[in-house]
């Protein structure tokens, strides 16, 4: 009895509490976001061969429907949604997961050019973390810019912005009584 450990819960133990490290996690599980890729390949590869299934099994040649052999069977529409919300709720948390990368190693990057400037022998100024994220914008402006799709995000957040001001104004009425 004295002997016998007492199993605990770690989610719930206050000895696992503490900060985490961002940083350390993503170095420890990138393989699980690897994985997440490679099953979102092969959700993509298994709707598109369900959808070539189900072009193939519904062209009629002469009087007998016409299917491959050894392809796919076409998938009812339940279970292609359910594939779908999947691929896209799995390529959300990569995007997500990417974009805390890049977060990251521009994070790194200014860091280390402090530290640089600082075995130079001049004196320490880390950035504010308003500075860190304008720095963040810019880069993805550049991005943007390079791969020719800054004018749809721009219109995007345009239409999301006015949209924000809409919802926050009162509901305006005419002089004449009549609502907007």
């Amino acid at each position: 009895s004295s002997s016998e450990r007492a199993s605990r819960d770690p989610r719930f133990d206050a000895v696992s509490k503490g900060d985490v490290n961002e940083h350390l996690w993503r170095q420890k599980y990138a393989f699980v976001f690897e994985k997440q890729r490679e099953e979102v390949k092969e959700i993509k590869q298994t709707l598109a061969a369900s959808k070539t299934a189900a072009k193939t099994s519904t062209t009629v040649v002469g009087r007998k429907k016409k299917r491959k052999r050894g392809g796919a069977k076409p998938l009812s529409a339940e279970e292609e949604e359910e594939l779908k919300l999947e691929v896209s709720r799995k390529s959300n948390q990569l995007r997500e997961y990417d974009q805390a990368l890049e977060r990251q190693k521009l994070k790194s990057a200014v860091r280390k050019q402090e530290l640089a400037a600082i075995s130079e022998g001049k004196r320490p100024f880390f950035k504010k973390a308003r500075d860190l994220k304008e720095a963040e914008l810019s880069e993805q402006y550049r991005q943007l810019q390079d791969k020719g799709q800054l004018d749809k995000y721009m219109a995007k957040k345009r239409k999301q912005r006015a949209s924000k001001q809409r919802k926050a104004l009162p509901n305006q009425r005419h002089a004449w009584g009549g609502e907007v």
